[in-house]
């Protein structure tokens, strides 16, 4: 059987992950020096292809940034984002949203984590906001 050594799975966690300054990506990493992003998909994520990335006023394509650093994994702790404040989208499209998944991908747009949101498809009346509470993505490799 394979295995990972904990300080491994920590710079893999850590290189994709926005645990340096500023929401960036941290040390060990191909992923660029700018702030990373949670897109939000109206269709499902897989290992192989982003969900169908949610439209309308009050999301920006692209996804938001990260505004500030996670803590980093050690010994092959999980990553958990966002780190300070909240992160939200307020539905002003006029219909509702659905929302099912979510990919954490470098300011140019590159994949490095995705999820399904527990209970998905989550609907976001027009009007209403949709929020990622503090530390509400934990990303691990355990």
């Amino acid at each position: 059987m394979a295995a990972i050594d904990n300080t491994m799975i920590s710079n893999i966690l850590n290189a994709t992950t926005p645990t340096g300054a500023a929401g960036i990506p941290g040390t060990f990493t191909a992923l660029g020096g700018t702030a990373m992003k949670v897109r939000l998909n109206s269709g499902t994520s897989t290992a192989s292809a982003a969900g169908t990335e949610l439209t309308g006023t009050g999301y920006v394509a692209g996804g938001t940034a990260v505004p500030a650093a996670s803590a980093a994994s050690s010994a092959g702790s999980a990553v958990t984002l966002p780190a300070t404040s909240a992160l939200s989208w307020t539905n002003g499209s006029g219909g509702a949203w659905s929302i099912q998944s979510m990919d954490l991908t470098s300011s140019a747009g590159t994949r490095a984590w995705w999820g399904n949101f527990t209970g998905a498809p989550i609907a976001v009346a027009n009007g209403n906001t949709f929020q990622v509470a503090v530390a509400g993505i934990s990303i691990s490799l355990t």
